[in-house]
């Protein structure tokens, strides 16, 4: 299929001969955008999602001048992606049609050779002088708009020459086409505000591309997660006190200056009151509870925001003091850390809380727990509806693309992000032609995590399903439980002969899964066979690519359904009340259990070549509620015992013997 006779209205296109599924997305996208309203894609592995999306909105954004369109992801290895998208589409641009211009921007941390947190100051270009510093900046700015670069390219060339290279991304922003950038350039408010205009960048003249949209309600969510306990309000106060007191050597004769100190003071001793209350507080709900006799027993209570407000307000009052006034005083605090605290300030955390848990005291939509073990109680914040940060954007710019190859039903995640009504919606799921041939699905019926059913038998049969795999399989096998201890059970205790085995613990940095993954390389081209094992959600199944088809099948055992604790069951509640009956298990428990398990499957194909096999070791798949939450286009196939499993398998790689090896 020739992209010129499918696709009439699209004018920036990648490739020259696109798939069915492809097409189908960039006219989606056009009508979505076109008319203000916004695509959510269910959008498999390997059909051209990123270059769908971005030939969408760049047609769109095209029409009016000004406008960006700003691509959000939170893995870098699909910026790369990206960047070479946009130099294919460059390269087969219309005559006449001026290029696409692209920044790509990380972390400012990651783009700056040091940054410090009290001034917010880097040292890039320390003893630069003035002028050029400008006009190095420039230099840089002109090579990052004269041609789509990876942001590795733009700190390369930053630190040979002592430039900021996040600084002058940021300066070419205002001129580019398309910004690259993390979700919280436009999801976190606090980032958005200090980011976007600076950038030269208005939110209502962009279009929005969302990758990995499967992920941003949980990244709200986890935006308004914040803890408070005694020794962060000490901790606080000890902030706030060094900051008056390296500032009482410095106020001189300066009348507002000593106003503010004063201020401050006062606040300090509003809070040493407040500390003693929240102590009071805390100790007597646990107290009150009826676990409170067993000391090592754990706690949890759904708590009243306007509890802890009302103290807090009570305290400040006697100051003559408020809530807002207290938090514009902690996040004024500023202190000469240790090279070795990075940390955010207790000080800035405190009023973090406070802003919160004030913003949203009378909504329902912010659970408050209280949490105790022995001595230590902290109460933490839960937001429940992450409509409630994304409505104003989905609101303010004209139109995106939401999309992943979970994003399971696309319906579900246009009512959990709160698209205004008055904004068209399209929700589709779009077939893979290759999958059923490439990556068969195969559930076994005989086995299952469900707890109530677990026993010697059940492991025994989970063992011979993997066995089965293992034997039959050339290549390396990634296996995902869900959870640590099913890990230890099924694999870890035991016995895998010929395999090397790397298992994944809870404290894996970035650096050493990087590490386990290259050795998947050079275990294959050394012929030795590697068992990698995780979990669902972990560091292994989520945001990692396994290129170059180095997996040759993955094995899912178990459903990681969530357990019911005081704020999942606030989830379930606020969904049922807010979306209709029912959809509260589906919505807040079911789907997001099985969109890890799909997450986890996705590891092994990760374009249109790779083949994998792939088994789910848990019979409730085959059935009711569990089965409805798998994708409609996914075919599956049955095995009642390891048998079958072995006998399919190894017919499978009779038909496809080698990976794919390129990228």
């Amino acid at each position: 299929m020739t992209a010129k006779s499918l696709v009439t209205e699209a004018s920036f296109l990648a490739h020259e001969t696109l798939r069915e599924s492809q097409v189908d997305m960039i006219n989606d996208g056009l009508q979505a955008i076109g008319s203000g309203g916004y695509l959510f894609a269910n959008a498999p592995t390997g059909i051209g999602k990123t270059a769908a999306s971005l030939s969408a909105a760049l047609t769109v954004s095209r029409q009016k001048p000004g406008q960006h369109v700003l691509f959000m992801t939170g893995r870098q290895s699909q910026h790369r992606i990206v960047v070479d998208t946009v130099r294919n589409i460059n390269a087969r641009i219309p005559e006449g049609e001026v290029e696409v211009t692209l920044v790509d921007m990380i972390g400012r941390e990651s783009m700056c050779e040091y940054v410090d947190r009290s001034t917010g100051k880097c040292s890039c270009e320390q003893g630069i002088p003035e002028s050029e510093r400008h006009n190095r900046r420039y230099a840089l700015v002109q090579e990052i708009l004269s041609h789509p670069q990876h942001v590795e390219f733009s700190i390369e060339f930053a630190s040979k020459r002592r430039i900021c290279a996040w600084a002058a991304a940021r300066q070419a922003a205002a001129d580019a086409d398309i910004l690259v950038c993390d979700y919280n350039h436009v999801f976190l408010e606090s980032v958005r505000k200090a980011s976007l205009p600076s950038m030269g960048i208005e939110l209502e003249n962009c279009i929005i591309v969302v990758d990995e949209a499967h992920n941003l309600p949980d990244r709200i969510r986890r935006s308004m997660n914040l803890n408070l306990n005694f020794k962060m309000i000490r901790d606080a106060i000890y902030n706030l006190q060094e900051y008056c007191e390296t500032n009482e050597k410095r106020q001189g004769e300066n009348t507002m200056f000593s106003e503010s100190i004063a201020r401050s003071r006062y606040c300090e001793k509003a809070l040493e009151r407040f500390k003693g209350r929240f102590s009071t507080w805390t100790q007597s709900l646990r107290d009150s509870n009826k676990k409170s006799g067993d000391i090592g027993e754990a706690i949890e209570e759904k708590v009243d925001a306007g509890k802890i407000l009302s103290m807090l307000r009570q305290e400040l009052s006697k100051e003559d003091l408020d809530v807002q006034i207290a938090i514009g005083i902690l996040r004024s605090v500023e202190i000469d850390a240790d090279d070795e605290e990075e940390d955010e300030l207790d000080a800035h955390r405190l009023a973090n809380f406070f802003d919160v848990l004030e913003r949203y005291e009378q909504s329902s939509a912010l659970c408050v727990v209280f949490n105790s073990q022995g001595n230590e109680h902290r109460v933490t914040t839960h937001l429940l509806d992450p409509g409630i940060v994304s409505q104003s954007v989905l609101d303010t710019v004209q139109g995106g693309i939401l999309m992943s190859g979970t994003l399971t039903p696309p319906e579900m995640y246009a009512e959990t992000l709160g698209v205004p009504p008055e904004r068209p919606v399209v929700a589709q799921s779009y077939p893979s032609p290759f999958m059923a041939d490439r990556r068969p699905v195969m559930i076994a019926s005989d086995v299952t995590s469900k707890y109530t059913a677990r026993g010697e038998a059940n492991t025994r049969k989970i063992r011979e399903h993997i066995q089965a795999i293992l034997q039959q399989t050339p290549g390396h096998v990634a296996i995902f439980c869900q959870s640590y201890r099913m890990l230890e059970e099924i694999v870890v205790d035991g016995y895998w002969p010929g395999r090397k085995i790397a298992i994944e613990e809870k404290n894996w940095s970035k650096r050493i899964v990087d590490k386990n993954i290259s050795n998947l390389y050079n275990a294959r081209d050394g012929g030795t066979k590697v068992i990698l094992a995780g979990v669902f959600g972990g560091r292994l199944a989520e945001g990692v690519d396994y290129s170059g088809n180095i997996l040759d099948a993955v094995i899912c055992v178990g459903i990681p359904v969530a357990p019911q604790t005081v704020p999942q069951t606030a989830l379930r509640e606020y969904i049922d009340n807010k979306h209709g009956r029912g959809k509260g298990w589906k919505y807040g428990v079911l789907q997001p259990a099985v969109n890890s398990v799909l997450q986890g499957i996705g590891r092994a194909i990760r374009k249109a070549e790779d083949r994998a096999f792939i088994l789910l070791l848990d019979n409730r798949l085959l059935s009711g509620q569990y089965r409805a939450c798998l994708p409609p286009t996914m075919q599956t196939f049955t095995a009642d015992d390891s048998k079958r499993t072995t006998r399919m398998v190894k017919r499978f790689f009779e038909r496809h013997p080698e990976p794919a090896r390129g990228d």
